[in-house]
């Protein structure tokens, strides 16, 4: 099996949707599901009998992925629609792998490249709503893996076994509509599930309706007929479909309820994408937009409650990790109906501008670290800035190792690109390590030695550059010791040899003999010394990668000699030296741990006095950019079985771990404008006002409150435009220092050792710019409390940050075992966790505070 990330998912994982927690029955359709596919790789497809709607499929689908998910290694989920979104998913999937698709355009070469380039064979693709087969059936894969896909017919041509999908049996209908709906009395249920035909899509449109409108059974069937025998006198019986009247009532009271509602979702019924991104929406000028509308797209709280209602009602499958809403086609077809012509207009105008669907000319852009700053990155680069240039003020012949802690595509290279700018002109030499491109090179601590002697050369001139080699090469030769001196006393003994052999064969030439006879034994004996020296240093000097594996088995203690070296080495900079380690979530578990071991073992933990060196160089810094589940996981892997391992290594070498800034609906319009090229000047007013908000951040710096206080001031609009001044504010030394002093009431609560305490002020300050940057204005005493956790039980932090409603588990332990994994249940039933979640002072933390706390508030 290949790695799986810590929430059990595996690294190749991709569109799959939320699992449905009230997903009930189908048992037997699953086991006949996963036995057809026990039989072989020929693709499955779950066919909905006499192709009707709302049966079920796609949450079949979902179930089967989540239940029988330790079965495979790698998962990508498929929306099958048309050709166009096919195309995009699997292009998503082949940057994952990192699969050129450049000169592939025929589905069959895509399929295979995408295939070919997945490391293992236990797959499972899902294609869904797959109802076009010439759509779908070009991109099917074949192979070792499985291949699902839901559709409203059986697709015969496509060779497939064929699992049909009815409705729910009776006995699943009551079960799942008096789970949803716990007042419901048995025999009302089974009324209910009669007359909705007991169709999956129904059934919960209807213990939507009933829950949120708090209907009786009966009430709920006087106005199912009602709306029923409306429906049928405006659609006549050959266009009625049994799933017209629960949507009709939900879309009715919504409608009623809540205006603003339903006119977002009439809205998204116009968006060309099958799922609309909510990044998209914003406000747009246009007089025809009705009141309601324009406030929901103005007002983020009114967005907020409008969203909600979406998906308590069920009306649009709402996906949070993708900050997407799909509407089932039903609910478009319906929205669409009882607009007028000036409305319809209106809508497409409105979805065509949010889309981006008018005519724009648009420059490529790739994948490389940006050098324009489009997300603010490089506000947090001046924060890591000043914290690195004040380390090495306070303490420079100790080591700091940062770790830019992001997934794959957060933008770690561009902030490494934003802060080696900048601490290259505060005076440092930077030292690129690419961990891919060095990996294959073993062991880990010769490429970086070789950088760091090329970095070093490269600073100065050609002379010196020539002068530092051969001293290196000399202390390398002490180092090695006698195996390095036996060999010159050997070559310089065969050199002579070899001079005596060639100054008796010229001694018989004539007639330039006699010139010969002095200078040809000389210039073989160097030839042969030089060339004898060359050999002998790549071997027994570790100038090679074959040179440093010998060093390390033949010295009784390599590792010190090595680390020394490094000492040397870093005397001779002239500048403070900070490596910057990219790529390194790239690479195998075995070549991640063995480099983090050599940065810890050679650079931070080796003795760095020495008897008799008085110039000590100031010590070297790492700032590391990795996927943090990436390298937790090649830890465990390496060392055991315990998920808590990976999280122990990395508490113990970084002092400080900078989550990437997730991106706030206003930067991404930022960064989406400046791809375009679109300008957006500022008007007067809101110039002055933007001037005002900046000021008075300025004026309340040296108090966090005060600063705090000043962004909520700033209106919502405007708030995005001041958050790099805040931070810069936040991180400013009066307010840190005011900041320790509030601080120091949460001591009792850390680790009793200098170490705790410093980890603790660096993770909150950087904590505390990350959320800035994102607009994120969470109370200080709050963000303190979720610092000493990350910091004290980072385990169950990760679990919080994916799963914040689990916190209950920790106030009421009750709820533990039924919210946390079996490995975290111990920890998080501790007394002195309790009493941090707890605590009075920023407590108890919520589900919404977690989520402020980690960005995705």
């Amino acid at each position: 099996m290949s790695e799986t990330r810590t929430d059990g998912r595996p690294s190749i994982w991709g569109g799959v949707p939320p699992r449905n927690p009230h997903f009930t029955g189908r048992a037997d359709l699953l086991e006949d599901l996963h036995e057809r596919f026990s039989d072989g790789s020929v693709p499955v497809v779950m066919a909905a009998i006499g192709g009707m709607f709302g049966s079920g499929k796609t949450q079949l689908a979902i179930e089967y992925v989540y239940r029988y998910l330790s079965e495979y290694d790698a998962v990508w989920w498929v929306p099958a629609t048309d050709e166009a979104a096919i195309r995009r998913s699997l292009a998503d999937l082949a940057n994952l792998l990192e699969v050129d698709l450049r000169d592939r355009e025929e589905p069959a070469d895509i399929v295979q490249a995408i295939v070919g380039g997945l490391p293992t064979s236990q797959w499972l693709m899902v294609f869904d709503a797959a109802d076009e087969v010439d759509a779908v059936s070009p991109f099917l894969p074949r192979g070792a893996g499985h291949v699902l896909i839901t559709a409203r017919s059986s697709l015969p041509d496509l060779g497939v076994n064929s699992v049909p999908v009815d409705v729910l049996s009776r006995e699943e209908s009551i079960a799942y509509l008096c789970q949803r709906r716990p007042a419901l009395l048995e025999f009302e249920a089974d009324l209910l599930a009669q007359v909705l035909g007991d169709m999956p899509l129904a059934l919960s449109s209807a213990v939507s309706y009933l829950n949120e409108a708090d209907r009786s059974a009966d009430e709920y069937l006087e106005e199912f007929e009602a709306a029923r025998v409306e429906l049928l006198e405006g659609m006549g019986e050959g266009r009625f479909s049994p799933l017209e009247v629960p949507w009709a009532l939900l879309l009715s009271r919504v409608a009623d309820d809540s205006p603003a509602t339903f006119w977002l979702l009439r809205l998204f019924s116009f968006f060309e994408a099958d799922r609309v991104d909510r990044a998209l929406l914003r406000p747009v000028a246009d007089p025809d937009v009705p009141p309601e509308l324009g406030r929901a797209l103005r007002d983020r709280r009114t967005m907020a409650r409008a969203l909600r209602t979406i998906n308590r009602y069920g009306l649009a499958k709402v996906d949070n990790r993708a900050n997407t809403l799909q509407l089932h086609a039903l609910v478009r077809a319906r929205l669409a109906e009882g607009l007028t012509s000036r409305e319809a207009a209106m809508l497409t105008r409105l979805a065509e501008t949010l889309e981006g669907r008018v005519g724009t000319d648009v420059d490529w852009s790739t994948d490389a670290p940006a050098e324009i700053d489009l997300l603010k990155r490089d506000a947090l680069a001046e924060v890591l800035t000043g914290r690195l240039r004040e380390t090495r003020r306070r303490d420079p012949r100790t080591s700091f190792l940062v770790h830019l802690d992001g997934a794959w595509g957060s933008g770690k290279s561009t902030l490494l690109h934003l802060l080696g700018r900048r601490l290259s002109t505060a005076g440092f030499l930077v030292v690129w390590f690419d961990a891919w491109q060095h990996s294959r090179l073993s062991p880990p601590w010769w490429a970086l030695l070789t950088t760091l002697r090329q970095d070093i050369a490269r600073d100065r001139s050609w002379w010196a550059r020539r002068w530092l080699y051969v001293r290196e090469t000399l202390e390398r030769a002490r180092r090695s010791g006698a195996p390095y001196l036996l060999a010159l006393i050997v070559l310089a003994v065969l050199a002579g040899g070899i001079g005596l052999l060639v100054k008796w064969a010229l001694g018989n030439a004539q007639p330039v003999g006699d010139l010969l006879k002095t200078v040809g034994p000389v210039v073989t004996a160097l030839g042969v010394l030089w060339a004898g020296a060359r050999v002998a240093g790549r071997v027994l000097l570790w100038d090679s990668a074959r040179g440093a594996r010998l060093f390390e088995q033949s010295d009784t203690n390599p590792m010190m000699r090595v680390a020394e070296h490094f000492d040397w080495l870093l005397r001779r900079s002239r500048k403070p030296v900070v490596f910057f380690i990219d790529d390194l979530d790239r690479c195998q578990d075995e070549y991640v741990v063995e480099l983090l071991e050599a940065v810890q073992t050679l650079v931070r933990d080796a003795p760095r006095i020495r008897p008799g060196v008085e110039d000590l160089p100031s010590a070297a810094f790492f700032v590391v950019a990795a996927d943090g589940s990436w390298l937790r996981r090649a830890y465990t892997s390496q060392y055991g079985d315990a998920d808590l391992l990976g999280y122990q290594f990395l508490e113990k070498l970084f002092q400080l771990t900078v989550p990437m800034p997730s991106l706030s609906a206003a930067t991404q319009r930022h960064f989406l404008g400046g791809l375009l090229g679109l300008k957006t000047d500022a008007s007067s007013a809101d110039s002055r006002r933007i001037a005002e908000a900046r000021s008075r951040v300025e004026a309340a710096t040296g108090d966090e409150d005060l600063i705090l206080e000043s962004l909520l001031d700033t209106p919502p609009e405007l708030r995005d435009t001041v958050v790099t001044d805040a931070a810069r504010a936040f991180d400013a030394a009066e307010t840190r220092a005011h900041t320790e002093h509030t601080l120091r009431k949460f001591a009792p609560m850390l680790s009793p050792n200098p170490r705790s305490t410093k980890l603790f002020l660096n993770t909150y300050t950087i904590m505390r710019a990350v959320r800035t940057l994102e607009g994120i204005t969470v109370d200080g005493d709050t963000l303190a409390l979720w610092t000493i956790i990350r910091i004290r039980w980072p385990s169950i932090a990760h679990f919080l940050e994916r799963n914040p409603d689990a916190v209950k588990g920790i106030l009421e332990p009750l709820w533990c075992s039924d919210l946390f994994p079996a490995e975290l249940q111990e920890t998080a039933r501790s007394e002195e966790l309790r009493s941090v979640v707890g605590h009075p002072e920023g407590g108890p933390l919520t589900a919404v505070a977690i989520r402020h706390c980690c960005g995705s508030g």
